[in-house]
């Protein structure tokens, strides 16, 4: 079985971030979580404090070497408003096009620790209206992916804000028409199941 460790240092401030060169390395920061005893492995073990340490021995600082290897800052969020997908003229369009600017709106300045949830919501919402036939879905996926570039966390959590576009799209095209307000994953009774990419706490 492979022997799998946690060491636990002082704070930097910094979200969860891979460590450059570092393979089978993982790191967590500001906005994720970790496991401790007495928790289980998934394969039934519990987890055990190393001989010695407990929960009053003081935490060491991150070493220098190491830091400098976390130290990578995100892309800058771009300036300016998301460009927002052209759509129709009609009555009905109208509504489509505000909806649409409207959720892009709020992935793209959503703050950090909302981020995963507002992409969730937003997708839902707009996938209502392509169930309907009110957007493309072409346009909503790239103002999405727009909005969470924008935002920082495409970059940031790619494989998990992917997994949250995948779920959001199908919990929205399950429902057509108009979204409700307000709404929330936990009270949509068709969510799928956590495994298709369900929203879970943001870990940046």
């Amino acid at each position: 079985m492979t022997t799998q460790r946690s060491i636990y240092l002082a704070p930097t401030g910094l979200g969860n971030v891979h460590p450059a060169g570092l393979a089978h390395v993982d790191w967590r920061g500001r906005g994720g979580y970790v496991v401790a005893p007495p928790s289980r492995h998934h394969s039934g073990h519990p987890y055990q404090w190393a001989t010695g340490r407990d929960l009053n021995t003081p935490l060491a600082q991150v070493p220098t070497v190491l830091l400098e290897r976390l130290d990578r800052r995100p892309p800058q969020r771009s300036p300016g408003p998301v460009q927002v997908p052209a759509v129709g003229d009609g009555p009905g369009d109208r509504y489509a096009r505000a909806a649409l600017a409207t959720e892009l709106a709020r992935v793209a300045t959503a703050p950090v620790g909302q981020r995963n949830h507002q992409l969730w919501e937003s997708t839902r919402n707009l996938y209502n209206l392509v169930a309907a036939g009110a957007l493309d879905h072409r346009q909503v996926d790239q103002g999405l992916l727009d909005a969470a570039e924008r935002c920082g966390l495409l970059a940031e959590e790619p494989r998990q804000t992917r997994r949250t576009l995948a779920s959001g799209r199908q919990v929205g095209l399950a429902h057509p028409g108009r979204p409700r307000q307000p709404t929330s994953p936990q009270r949509t009774h068709a969510s799928p199941p956590l495994q298709v990419g369900e929203p879970i706490r943001e870990r940046g």
